[in-house]
């Protein structure tokens, strides 16, 4: 059975990004981490969407060297640090690496409308009507306003400080949420 897997702020190659999370890693040590862990959870009929914030733009080759070892079909919901990336090296240079590429959108996960942003945010499509939300860009930062906002409200934070740099499920965000 195709699952759909979410994960943002992988920021691959950004040495800067990489001290600010404390991630206290190598770059090449967490690069071969992040295809490990990814590969033992996602299958090549899996779907991955990846909200934003893919790698540092002097970086790209070795991002996508390690985004083609990366089991399941990738999508991209370009974060601010992609954006970059269309002016630098075009969309043959950069996006056709990915299945799609997407400023933002909706998207069914067994049968639950799935609303996909970089950004956190404070309303989103049919969020009235019980649509779920999921984003990244903040990190691991502890925002206590942003936590509360959230605490009863359909929406998950998917950065990869968050979620151990493993790719999850709606439900395991879901679960995850209640642990915290």
């Amino acid at each position: 059975m195709q699952m759909n897997y979410y994960i943002a702020d992988l920021h691959l190659g950004d040495q800067r990004v990489f001290d600010l999370c404390r991630r206290n890693i190598s770059i090449e040590d967490y690069n071969k981490k992040l295809i490990s862990n990814w590969n033992a959870k996602v299958k090549d009929e899996d779907h991955v969407w990846i909200i934003g914030d893919f790698c540092k733009f002097d970086y790209l080759a070795n991002a996508l060297e390690v985004l083609h070892q990366l089991n399941g079909h990738h999508h991209l919901v370009f974060g601010n640090h992609d954006e970059e990336m269309l002016e630098i090296y075009g969309f043959e240079g950069f996006y056709e690496n990915f299945d799609s590429v997407y400023q933002l959108t909706l998207i069914d996960d067994n049968n639950r409308e799935v609303f996909l942003c970089h950004y956190p945010m404070l309303d989103w499509w049919n969020s009235q009507y019980g649509s779920y939300h999921i984003y990244g860009h903040i990190h691991n930062k502890d925002l206590p306003e942003i936590k509360a906002y959230y605490k009863d409200k359909l929406a998950y934070n998917a950065s990869a400080d968050v979620i151990d740099h493993t790719p999850m499920t709606l439900d395991e965000l879901i679960k995850l949420k209640e642990m915290m």
